[in-house]
């Protein structure tokens, strides 16, 4: 599972917690690995994360990477207007066999951004988009307008920082007025 998106968008905060939820309460075994794209990944969070739940995390791409169930690729966001961030990030993608690809964006951003973001990241085939700081969100109704002018789905919502926190897979119904 490769995670991708704009900087800040909340990539490794929703590793973390799908990481959590997978291996406390699934038991299932993982494997991630923090990598540097154009710029540095500074997420030292997540080595500290990967530490406390007993999960290895490797700095550099190794193509055995063993027998987990579940493996995670944690990389730094990359700004949309920035041709040399999209095409290396195209080159780790290409680099990683079979990438299962899950674009996260900020789901309190306007409708505009989110599909300027879906359309700037379609070249990377998401299967499906993870949706942050729903919490922050006026309201999720909107996102109707991002499932039906792309092709991607919405996988699961994630709204605060605490792990695992609010991490839920989407359905419909949240998408919907109270």
């Amino acid at each position: 599972h490769v995670f991708i998106g704009p900087p800040g968008s909340g990539k490794t905060t929703a590793l973390c917690k799908w990481l959590t939820l997978a291996v406390l309460t699934e038991a299932k075994s993982a494997q991630v690995w923090r990598l540097d794209g154009n710029s540095a990944n500074t997420a030292e969070f997540l080595t500290i994360h990967c530490e406390m739940l007993g999960v290895p995390l490797g700095r550099f791409w190794s193509p055995s990477p063993g027998p987990a169930e579940l493996l995670m690729v944690d990389l730094p966001g990359v700004e949309i207007g920035d041709p040399m961030a999209l095409t290396g990030l195209a080159g780790q993608i290409a680099g990683i066999p079979s990438p299962r690809v899950h674009l996260v964006l900020n789901a309190a951003y306007e409708t505009a951004a989110l599909l300027e973001f879906c359309r700037a990241f379609a070249a990377f085939q998401p299967e499906d988009l993870i949706l942050t700081h729903a919490d922050e969100a006026a309201s999720l109704v909107k996102v109707w307008n991002l499932v039906f002018g792309t092709n991607c789905t919405v996988r699961f919502l994630s709204g605060g920082q605490k792990i695992p926190g609010d991490f839920r897979c989407a359905t419909p119904e949240l998408f919907l007025p109270a």
